[in-house]
């Protein structure tokens, strides 16, 4: 029953931030790398996954979407490395190397809840 809240409250969150990039654009094309092309429409699909991957866990792929959302988070965490790296700013602050280390404990502590949902069914 537990588990059951941890994902609802997880795929919340996730899908929030999902809108959010649809929302606050301009906040997310800092973030997105150089060497990527194209970096709005880059944070848009990101967006479109972070809405519909979480609600795969309501499905019969529950396994298999905790297994992306994993991958989709370290990929993901290249857009937060390359801030940390350039001291580039999230939205219109910058954050320090502790607050960065921080931002890294937090991407390991969304991997872990991804890798309980998929242990749990």
């Amino acid at each position: 029953m537990v588990i059951k809240f941890i994902t609802l409250g997880y795929a919340g969150f996730f899908v929030i931030a999902g809108i959010n990039h649809f929302i606050n654009p301009i906040y997310y094309d800092n973030i997105v790398p150089d060497f990527i092309p194209f970096p709005r429409f880059v944070h848009l699909f990101i967006g479109v996954i972070e809405i519909i991957l979480p609600l795969l866990f309501f499905t019969k792929y529950r396994k298999e979407a905790a297994l992306f959302m994993i991958a989709f988070l370290v990929i993901l965490y290249i857009g937060n490395l390359n801030v940390w790296i350039n001291d580039l700013p999230y939205g219109s602050r910058y954050l320090t190397n502790t607050q960065h280390f921080y931002r890294l404990l937090l991407q390991f502590f969304y991997i872990g809840i991804a890798y309980i949902i998929y242990l749990y069914e």
